[in-house]
């Protein structure tokens, strides 16, 4: 068992995990010129597109605007795989679709050289209920006469640092909560669909209709309300459509408080990525397989660089933990891989599995009968 222990110990270094933050999907190419040379200009074309999605994902837009983007013959060595999505093709004409995926190391050391802070923690998933109001005031959230619902759910999945998931809405996503019941945020209620859906936060997302002015243009004034481990969050913002056309202001909608949640979460957990501070922990076990479980959920920590096992016994170990950004960001990331750590007195520090991995803020002792219906709409 002793020798079990310290083999793993050893180990205990981070694996490279492959993030989402370093895809890109969906990338469109159009380009004409010579046949036998379209579809390498058109990868090309790309894959350098597709840089630029990434860093724009983890980097501030300020800060890239001073940067010079690498070669392509140096951009395409930073390439793990591609996928062609789509393509179709003609005499002159090339039209396609990408994914790239990247590796890590290339980018992370780029933006390192040019002095630029960036974000690689990953948010747990979270859960959007649209509520839509309409221009009389009348509020929805379930069922096929919600609009905001549909596009949210006709809305592709986006590589980025929050994966935002849209309910099923089905018979115990109707019981478990109203729209009235969402907007006024009873936290049982979001509780009950956070476990069912095992996501981190729950964003309630009301997009309220405003009448047509005179000249025809429409106003879809947005609300969001999260709710997780960081309490409530706040965000209001509105898109406008000059046409009046509701379905494209509803997209726009959709488009809006994705991008605010993402750039909000990615300021929040900008590093400094020639800057590291180094802590030492005690993990505390029982067994095996309770230390294989902690260092997973380590190796799921993006901004711990290293890992340095200083004593082993079979009750517990300390490691000295050497990682990017403050104290903050450091604890935020171990709590999105559901690890905590506690002050044990003088200076120590305790590192554990969180409890109820994976509920909102830490989970709810009770929730409501999903077998029953919520109140009225």
């Amino acid at each position: 068992m002793a020798v079990a222990f310290g083999a793993i110990g050893l180990a205990a270094a981070p694996a490279e995990a492959q993030q989402n933050v370093y895809v890109a999907a969906g990338i469109p190419v159009d380009i004409t010129g010579d046949l036998a040379t379209l579809r390498e200009k058109a990868m090309l074309q790309a894959q350098r597109e597709g840089l630029q999605k990434v860093l724009s994902t983890i980097a501030s837009a300020e800060d890239l605007k001073s940067i010079t983007l690498p070669g392509d013959d140096e951009i395409t060595s930073w390439v793990q795989d591609f996928e062609i999505e789509e393509e179709k093709t003609s005499a002159s004409r090339y039209i396609g679709r990408f994914t790239f995926r990247f590796m890590a190391d290339p980018i992370r050391q780029f933006l390192s050289q040019q002095g630029i802070a960036y974000a690689e923690t990953e948010s747990k998933a979270v859960l959007v209920l649209p509520v839509y109001t309409t221009e009389t005031g009348d509020t929805e959230l379930w069922g096929p006469t919600n609009p905001w619902f549909a596009a949210w759910a006709s809305r592709q999945q986006q590589p980025g640092l929050v994966p935002i998931k849209t309910p099923v809405g089905d018979l115990p996503d109707t019981n478990a909560i109203s729209a009235t019941q969402a907007l006024a945020g009873d936290k049982v209620r979001i509780q009950a669909l956070a476990d069912r859906y095992a996501v981190g936060d729950v964003m309630v997302a009301e997009a309220a209709l405003q009448p047509p002015s005179p000249d025809g243009k429409r106003v879809l004034a947005l609300t969001v309300a999260s709710y997780g481990a960081d309490n409530v969050q706040n965000l209001k913002d509105q898109v406008v459509s000059d046409t009046g056309d509701v379905d494209q202001l509803l997209h726009d909608g959709v488009e809006r408080i994705a991008e605010l949640v993402q750039n909000s979460w990615k300021l929040e957990n900008l590093v400094d990525p020639n800057s590291r501070a180094t802590v030492q922990v005690h993990v505390p076990f029982t067994s095996l397989s309770q230390w294989v479980a902690v260092k997973r959920h380590l190796a799921q920590v993006n901004l711990i660089k290293s890992v340095n096992l200083t004593r082993l016994a079979r009750n517990g170990a300390d490691i000295e933990l050497t990682y990017l950004g403050d104290e903050v960001q450091f604890i935020r990331a171990l709590n999105q891989a559901d690890l905590m750590i506690t002050s044990s007195g003088e200076g120590l520090q305790t590192m554990t599995l969180a409890p109820g991995g994976g509920t909102m803020g830490g989970g709810m002792q009770t929730s409501p009968d999903l077998t029953q219906p919520a109140a009225p709409q």
